[in-house]
């Protein structure tokens, strides 16, 4: 996985921040446990060994004055303490438990040496066990205090267990605080975020902040200037397109009515070439129309709804325009609309289509019925296909594919769908154009029903209306009945 895409997949911003705040949690909490744990280590073993060291000075003081007795006077706190006593060549004389008498229990000779001249601590195993030695030199030896620290290492163990519980604690704690936390500190920038995802792109007005005077005070402040200079630069394209598109349409009507009078004129020569320029000239006045709607905030009006048959009036007259463009007809489909909008939409479809083939004869518009009386409009080309990273883009506004064009054809041809409840997607390496609802043929030749029905209930009346209208014509009028219960 590449970075873009962890940073496309990570966590929301406010459990990154908990996150963060939970791991800084835990590694103060962590490193204050762990120096918990070495203190009390630490603390056992010198309390251990300053016992052992008391004691070994006490018996050395009662084996070189022979007065006294060191019964019940010992301060080792686990009382699993064992005596022994060295001659003056550290051999090993006695020890307060017969198995400690071994030569395996005695002390190393060069320890015993040593503390025949200053008192020794000494750490090791004997009898296979680690112990904690103290050893004091009387007037012909030495004596040792011999403690086993095994309750040292169970406490520890006990303690560590402990230790990891509460550790574990901890961090659920600072998770549940950190996001607490972050989300009371981010609800602010959500908010703001969530206005922001709101404003219209034709309409971007100044975002609304009364908080305190922070670091999201200036993130508005920011969003706000930038969208000062979004609707500036918006002001200034309108401004721009308005006026070309105002000084392109005198001379290409005026070029449309000379070629006009030269086609009146020419021979059948010229006719072919003159047919062509009126067409370039008819694409080159349709689009400054669209420009002239863009500049005005607008790409598409609302439409004049007539009932349109989508194959006889609007799919073959455009295709006639593309020489070469194949038409797949189906069922009759019959939708409401405004003929010239959809004549547009295709128009736009099939010339994305034949830019992008390889020839026109690529081109293959199919016109269909779904289950449920959908009308399907599908236009197909061979060309190298639309890549998924860009799929989503083409509808946008003065997007441009490989294609060329002027980056509005598609972006007309959504909107004009979407004023006649359509869909238009990407399937593949065709652009679908799916009606979500069509028109049911009547028993009358000349007259049809809309889909779009509508009932209202009022106590025990059910009032049902629906539009009718003939072939081609507006829609102008309405059927209503009314159906009394009881």
């Amino acid at each position: 996985m590449s970075r873009a895409s962890r940073r496309r997949s990570g966590l929301p911003l406010t459990w990154r921040v908990a996150v963060l705040a939970g791991s800084a949690t835990t590694l103060l909490a962590g490193l204050t446990l762990l120096v918990s744990y070495v203190i009390v280590r630490n603390g056992m073993y010198e309390d251990l060994r300053r016992s052992l060291r008391e004691d070994a000075a006490m018996l050395a003081s009662v084996y070189a004055t022979g007065e006294g007795s060191a019964g019940g006077s010992l301060s080792v706190p686990t009382g699993g303490v064992v005596l022994q006593v060295y001659g003056p060549v550290a051999q090993l004389l006695a020890a307060s438990r017969p198995e400690w008498e071994t030569s395996q229990a005695a002390i190393p000779p060069d320890v015993i040496i040593g503390a025949g001249l200053v008192p020794t601590l000494w750490s090791g195993q004997l009898l296979g066990k680690p112990v904690e030695a103290a050893l004091a030199p009387f007037a012909v030896g030495v004596v040792a205090v011999v403690a086993d620290p095994a309750y040292i290492q169970d406490t520890l163990t006990s303690l560590s267990r402990t230790l990891l519980v509460v550790a574990g604690i901890l961090v659920v704690l600072s998770l549940l605080v950190g996001y607490l936390v972050a989300a009371a500190s981010l609800r602010p920038v959500t908010r703001l975020a969530r206005r922001v995802s709101r404003l219209d792109p034709d309409k971007l007005e100044p975002l609304g902040y009364d908080g305190p005077r922070d670091e999201v005070a200036r993130l508005a402040e920011t969003v706000n200037d930038l969208l000062r200079r979004l609707a500036q630069a918006r002001d200034a394209q309108r401004t721009f397109l308005a006026e070309t598109s105002h000084e392109l349409r005198t001379p290409l009507t005026s070029l449309r009515g000379f070629l006009d009078r030269a086609a009146r004129h020419a021979g059948p020569a010229a006719a072919e070439d003159i047919d062509d320029a009126r067409r370039v000239a008819g694409t080159m006045a349709r689009l400054v129309e669209d420009l002239l709607q863009l500049s005005r905030g607008e790409l598409v009006r609302e439409p004049n709804p007539h009932l349109v048959e989508l194959l006889q009036d609007v799919v073959r007259p455009v295709a006639a325009e593309f020489p070469g463009v194949r038409v797949e007809g189906g069922p009759p489909a019959l939708v409401l609309g405004d003929p010239l909008r959809l004549r547009q939409l295709v128009r736009n479809l099939l010339a994305n289509a034949v830019r992008a083939a390889r020839t026109p004869a690529g081109v293959v518009v199919r016109l269909g019925v779904r289950d449920g009386g959908a009308a399907v409009l599908e236009v197909e080309d061979d060309g190298p296909g639309i890549p998924p990273e860009t799929q989503a883009r083409i509808f946008e506004k003065f997007y441009k594919g490989a294609g060329g064009g002027s980056g509005l054809g598609l972006a007309i041809a959504r909107q004009v769908a979407h004023h006649h409840d359509g869909t238009l997607t990407v399937d593949g390496d065709s652009v679908v154009l799916e009606f979500r609802a069509s028109v049911m043929n009547s028993a009358s030749a000349k007259q049809v029903t809309s889909t779009h029905r509508r009932y209202e209930l009022v106590g025990d009346r059910l009032t049902t209306t629906f539009a009718m209208a003939a072939v081609g014509q507006p829609l102008t009028h309405h059927l209503r009945s009314e159906l009394v219960r009881g």
